[in-house]
């Protein structure tokens, strides 16, 4: 009996463990799945949110690579730009070492860009003057700095050339540098000479109409003065027989005596210089009112052969010491040239004003530079004349200003400074030609006379 209530009560608390074993079991379960779910929430969070940082990182990426794209677009179109432009730029650092080339500062200097980034810019352009006082000038001072009308030191000698120069500062976050700019403003400096030379040349012109009548009434005095001493010479005119028949004069051994003395030469050369002077003052007056007569068709060459003699001539009735050695040269062409519209007496006063500059350069030299050569040549269009002496030249100041009115290296009295100028408005003005020197200290001096075979006014064909 109690061995089975042993048994029972064993077996009771064998239901009892195992019901509170399930009892536990299950709360553990529920716990498990709890958790479960807990994870499995974590777990769709994370995983939202991982997808949503992807999507935020796939958006940056592709924003990013849109962003570099611009970039170098705008890189490319800026280049593109800076390249483009005809101003050479030159990026530079504050130490003044190339950081920019563009293609107009590599076809100046005949280097690639790839050849100096990174070397200063006095080594990779060695002509540009005081360029890294500029750069820390400018940069200092935060503002722009410009050099106008710069003529390179060093470039080649021949036709000149002058640059605008600019240094801009460039200021960006802690770092600095400046931009170098440099226009060729050579055709500008050329034209601004031009409308000088053209305002002097008008101012001028009022000065020679005054010069001319003037001028004109003594001139004239003394040409008709001379015709009348050479008509009363004559021994075949009847009014100076009878006269001399009075005072039993033979009028044949006073014309031998004139003769042998050179004295009818004297008044022959008289009579031709004050024709001279009178065809010159005319021309200064038609200077004045800008007309000139041009003659359809001249042979240039009878003109200079004309030209060389008066002055030959002239030279040696005046300064006959100075005439002594001096030989001028007129060189045929090589093939003959053709008939030019100009007006001959004008062009002789051109040739006789620069014969005498080019001997007067040669005054006081050995006889063997004491040489004038003189040369036509046929270009295209044009015809040239040039005239070469190999006196003691002038510099490149004198050269510059040598066209000017008034302009002189003469002493006081001895020059006036008109015959350049008004050779210069004579052949650009009234012949639509062009007129140059070239000349060194030492080396003589040439002139180049352009005389066009056909005039903007001539009628066409």
């Amino acid at each position: 009996m109690i061995a089975l209530l042993l048994l029972a009560l064993l077996q009771s608390v064998l239901i009892l463990e195992l019901n509170r074993n399930r009892l536990r079991k299950k709360e553990d379960i529920s716990l498990l799945q709890a958790r479960q779910r807990m994870l499995e929430e974590r777990l769709r969070d994370r995983t939202e949110k991982w997808r949503a940082a992807s999507e935020t990182h796939e958006l940056a990426s592709r924003r990013h690579e849109q962003t570099t794209a611009l970039l170098n677009e705008t890189k490319e179109y800026l280049n593109s730009i800076i390249h483009s432009m005809p101003s050479m730029l030159i990026g530079v650092t504050p130490s003044g070492y190339v950081t920019h080339w563009n293609r107009a500062t590599e076809l100046a200097t005949q280097r690639r860009e790839a050849e100096v980034l990174g070397h200063r810019v006095d080594e990779a352009y060695p002509q540009l003057p005081h360029v890294l006082d500029w750069i820390h000038h400018a940069i200092e001072q935060e503002l722009p700095l410009t050099h106008e009308n710069l003529r390179m030191p060093g470039e080649a000698r021949g036709e000149e050339h002058y640059y605008d120069i600019t240094v801009f500062p460039l200021v960006f976050s802690n770092n600095s540098g400046a931009v170098i700019r440099i226009d060729d403003v050579s055709l500008r400096v050329r034209l601004e000479n031009m409308m000088v030379q053209s305002e002097k040349m008008l101012s001028l012109g009022g000065l020679a109409a005054g010069m001319a009548h003037e001028i004109n009434n003594p001139l004239a005095a003394i040409v008709q003065s001379v015709q009348n001493i050479q008509r009363r010479l004559d021994p075949d005119n009847p009014h100076n027989i009878e006269q001399a028949k009075r005072i039993d004069l033979d009028l044949q051994r006073v014309r031998t005596y004139l003769q042998q003395r050179d004295i009818l030469r004297f008044l022959q050369g008289i009579q031709e210089a004050g024709s001279r002077a009178a065809g010159i003052v005319n021309n200064m007056l038609e200077f004045s009112r800008g007309s000139s007569r041009i003659e359809p068709a001249v042979d240039l060459q009878a003109v200079l052969r004309h030209a060389t003699d008066f002055f030959m001539n002239s030279l040696k009735m005046s300064h006959p010491e100075q005439a002594h050695g001096l030989k001028i040269e007129l060189q045929q062409p090589a093939m003959p040239l053709p008939l030019i519209p100009c007006n001959s007496s004008e062009i002789q006063q051109v040739i006789v004003n620069l014969l005498k500059n080019s001997s007067d350069a040669s005054l006081n030299l050995p006889e063997a530079r004491r040489h004038i050569h003189l040369s036509t040549h046929l270009l295209d269009h044009m015809v040239r004349i040039q005239i070469q002496d190999h006196g003691q030249g002038m510099s490149e100041e004198v050269r510059r200003h040598i066209f000017d009115p008034f302009y002189t290296t003469k002493d006081i009295g001895q020059g006036t400074g008109l015959g350049l100028s008004i050779s210069y408005f004579i052949i650009t003005e009234r012949h639509q030609g062009q007129i140059e020197v070239k000349s060194r200290p030492g080396l003589g001096t040439l002139f180049n006379i352009d005389l066009p075979l056909r005039r903007d006014d001539d009628p066409k064909d």
